[in-house]
């Protein structure tokens, strides 16, 4: 990867959040919270009025997006995200990157995921070995 610069965008990834892709992580993770699954009790408490996907859902999807890039998690030095929206069920978001700085080997980028809006549901860096 040493052709990799400032400004070099890393392939995106598009992910529904479906009420199969909250169950299947739920079981994954261990984070049962009936937010992310069962649509009476999310319509009582969730910011959006109904079910929403977990962050690590989108965390897992913005890594995965930078482990792509890096060529496997062993290039991956550190991975920091914030959650800034929720996702809403069955709704759409794209997951990518872009590289803010290269110095000592290392390619620092700029993490990022957005609903179908356009709005930002998760921002963040990662570093990875070029």
């Amino acid at each position: 990867m040493s052709d990799v610069t400032v400004g070099t965008e890393l392939p995106s990834i598009e992910q529904k959040s479906t009420l199969s892709t909250s169950v299947a992580y739920a079981g994954a993770s261990g984070d049962h919270n009936p937010l992310h699954f069962d649509e009476s009790f999310a319509s009582q408490v969730s910011p959006t009025g109904g079910i929403i996907a977990h962050g690590m859902f989108s965390m897992g999807l913005a890594s995965k997006v930078l482990t792509g890039f890096a060529g496997g998690p062993e290039n991956v030095e550190m991975v920091d995200v914030r959650f800034t929206k929720p996702w809403p069920l069955n709704t759409t978001s794209t997951f990518g990157g872009t590289v803010t700085e290269v110095a000592d080997g290392v390619a620092t980028v700029e993490l990022w995921g957005k609903n179908e809006n356009g709005d930002q549901i998760l921002k963040g860096t990662g570093q990875v070995r070029v």
